[in-house]
């Protein structure tokens, strides 16, 4: 997985070392470009001449051939320089050195001095101090190579270039960190509007003001997208309403005609075939209002909600002959906010599927906890671990002799997911299943 600010601190820091390198290539250039050619190279030559000046304390002057003079003496045949403490002189190629311009005194005291000179009798002199001694140099004619003049330009530059880079480099952090802090920043922005989008109205909402323009393109792509989502989802959701609606007048009818018929098996059969399809027709209905509405939110006491539920199961549960046993634990005064009609349907799902399942002369178990948690627990065959994840689908029934529609727990699963929360289907070490239903805790301060 690429990371775009990982790309772009990669990419501006690659930046920043091209500018960096071209700043000092610019400078050393205008250098090479500006300076007189003869003064630029007897500057180098008297550099190199200077590394090699020796004079530890007692001993006489000497010059040592470094590696970069005896390229110049080989490269250079009209080389000359001196070298003087005031009281010896050491010199190369005496019989090439013009008049100097003006009267230097070769022996005796040294005093600070610089002099350059172009033209066709270009030289350089200069008043070094080094072993706690000072030395007059005084060069003329040499012909370095480009690399040593590169290289005393760099050594020159130095410490600027040091200073510069920690400047620079300072400059492209900063410039870094707030294009990264920026992008993230819209990124988040984005991010965080996305998950605020209904799923059951995906309509674009996609913040474009603040978006980067290089990012317009993928928002608007989202947006439509989205769009295109919502209106296949309403078409989706319109025609399960109307095929919903449409069929229970026709049921209705068949019903009435069905009572009418004599009392025997025939239509006993027909009347449970037309309470299936009743069924199934009005989970349909209630799942094309679940995903076609918003629904409104209130405070809501969970724990009063699952004794207000199995009261009025009462009569069906009798009659399954079941025991149905309500636990109540942690903080019963806890509040959520959630939907009433919704939140009472899947409490009642559950239960109802539960009754459906369980053994005959078992007890059924509803717990609440802390007010924010609702599970519903039976002792029937249970759920394979692999079937789990496969019973919430619409129209998936456990077993082909089950007399429900396959949606009672496609409507609990959509009813947590507009909430917010999580329904979690488990085993239980005796046998049976354990439906768990987790509600987002209420915010602080909530009304």
């Amino acid at each position: 997985m690429t990371s775009l600010s990982r790309a772009l601190t990669l990419r501006l820091s690659l930046l920043g070392i091209v500018l960096f390198t071209a700043f000092i290539g610019a400078v050393i250039a205008f250098a090479l470009i500006t300076e007189d050619p003869g003064a630029l190279r007897n500057d180098v030559t008297s550099q190199i001449i200077r590394q090699g000046v020796r004079q530890p304390s007692g001993t006489a002057l000497q010059v040592e051939k470094t590696a970069g003079l005896t390229r110049i003496e080989r490269t250079s045949p009209g080389l000359w320089y001196l070298v003087s403490d005031g009281r010896s002189v050491v010199e190369y190629a005496p019989e090439l050195r013009p008049g100097l311009p003006i009267d230097i005194r070769l022996d005796g005291p040294t005093i600070a001095a610089q002099m350059r000179v172009g033209g066709d009798n270009a030289l350089a002199f200069d008043v070094i101090e080094k072993d706690g001694n000072r030395f007059i140099v005084a060069t003329g004619g040499g012909r370095p190579g480009w690399d040593l003049i590169l290289g005393y330009y760099l050594r020159a530059i130095a410490w600027s270039a040091l200073a510069i880079s920690v400047i620079f480099g300072l400059l492209i952090t900063g410039a870094i960190a707030m294009s990264v802090s920026y992008i993230s920043a819209r990124l988040r922005s984005a991010a965080e509007a996305a998950a605020r989008i209904d799923p059951r109205a995906p309509r674009g909402l996609l913040p474009t003001e603040e978006t980067p323009v290089e990012l317009m393109p993928l928002t608007t792509a989202l947006n439509a997208a989205l769009d295109q989502i919502a209106g296949n989802m309403e078409v989706q959701q319109r025609f399960m309403n109307n095929v919903a609606h449409e069929l229970r007048t026709p049921l209705t009818v068949m019903r009435g005609r069905i009572d009418a018929l004599p009392h025997d098996q025939m239509r006993l059969a027909l009347t449970n075939d037309v309470s299936r399809l009743t069924t199934i027709v009005s989970s349909m209905l209630q799942l094309a209002r679940l995903h076609s509405t918003e629904l409104p939110f209130e405070p809501l006491q969970l724990n009063g909600l699952a004794r207000a539920v199995l009261a009025d199961l009462a009569p069906l549960i009798l009659s399954n002959g079941a025991d149905v046993a309500l636990e109540e634990e942690g903080d019963r005064r806890s509040l959520i906010e959630a939907n009433e009609p919704t939140v009472r349907a899947a409490i009642a799902n559950l239960v109802d599927n539960a009754l459906r399942h369980a053994q005959a002369k078992s007890t059924i178990l509803v717990t609440v906890i802390d007010g924010a948690v609702v599970e519903v627990a039976d002792a029937g065959v249970g759920i394979e671990a692999s079937d789990r994840s496969q019973v919430t689908e619409p129209f998936n029934r456990m077993s082909p002799n089950s007399t429900g529609a396959g949606l009672g727990l496609t409507i609990v699963r959509d009813i947590m997911a507009a909430h917010g929360g999580t329904l979690t289907i488990l085993g239980r070490p005796g046998g049976g299943t354990m439906v768990r239903l987790v509600f987002p805790p209420r915010e602080a301060g909530g009304a």
